[in-house]
């Protein structure tokens, strides 16, 4: 049947009462029933194989047949920090990076940034994170932060292992030869607006140990070059 999202406080002991919008579709789109087995994910890890007992008119009960954790997850914690750009190019980059494994994803204001997201638009990142999630059978949600400065998030990178920034004006220094000298579990990538980076800001990025990168010749768009820097780290 797919994967459907949960919250922890759906669950009491081995039953789990599905309400909203996962219990109509799987009640009216699905046309389940009891005995149906189901998988439900709360978007930490953890992987509920579950057994329907009861359809109800405004929920769903079905209770427990064991617990696992998802083997699909990247060893790598990884984390995309990125101005977003304008329209629905956003979501579309939150689609795609969760379906190839991101863990987290930043969003950043700079210099020349065209959007500052309000919270109407972070909600809908989430949930388009969460859909993603399901398509991709993954289990666990990634990490949407709130919008940081460019500023403030410097400030608060440190506890990455390995950091980069995409900068256009680099001809030299691909994430893969960099990657491949270190040994790293935690990566964090950083992408610039559609107007690019400031140098000054490059200089405060590498003066926080950023390393400048070419994501090649071409000049991509902002959500373009989110999601090849994040292919080419998982690739290692």
């Amino acid at each position: 049947m797919g994967y459907f999202f949960i919250k922890k406080k759906d669950i009491d002991g081995n039953r789990i009462i599905i309400k909203g919008s996962e219990f109509r579709h799987i009640k009216n789109v699905l046309r389940a029933h009891p005995g149906d087995p189901i998988v439900l994910i709360s978007g930490d890890g953890d992987e509920y194989h579950a057994c329907i007992s009861e359809v109800k008119s405004t929920y769903i009960s079905a209770r427990i047949a064991k617990i696992t954790r998802k083997s699909k997850e990247s060893g790598i914690y990884v984390a995309i920090a990125i101005a977003p750009p304008k329209a629905k190019r956003m979501e579309w980059f939150v689609e795609k990076a969760t379906e190839l494994g991101v863990s987290e994803i930043i969003p950043i204001i700079t210099k020349r940034s065209v959007v500052v997201p309000g919270s109407s638009r972070m909600s809908r990142w989430k949930r388009v994170a969460i859909a993603a999630v399901k398509q991709a059978e993954r289990s666990v949600v990634p990490n949407i932060t709130d919008v940081v400065s460019f500023e403030e998030f410097l400030q608060t990178s440190i506890s990455f292992t390995v950091r980069f920034i995409a900068y256009e004006k680099q001809r030299e220094g691909m994430i893969e030869e960099i990657l491949s000298r270190k040994k790293a579990t935690k990566i964090l990538a950083v992408i610039g607006p559609e107007g690019g980076f400031e140098e000054r800001e490059i200089k405060a990025a590498v003066d926080r140990g950023f390393v400048p990168v070419t994501l090649g010749t071409t000049k991509l768009r902002t959500e373009t070059a989110g999601i090849v820097a994040l292919s080419r780290i998982l690739a290692i």
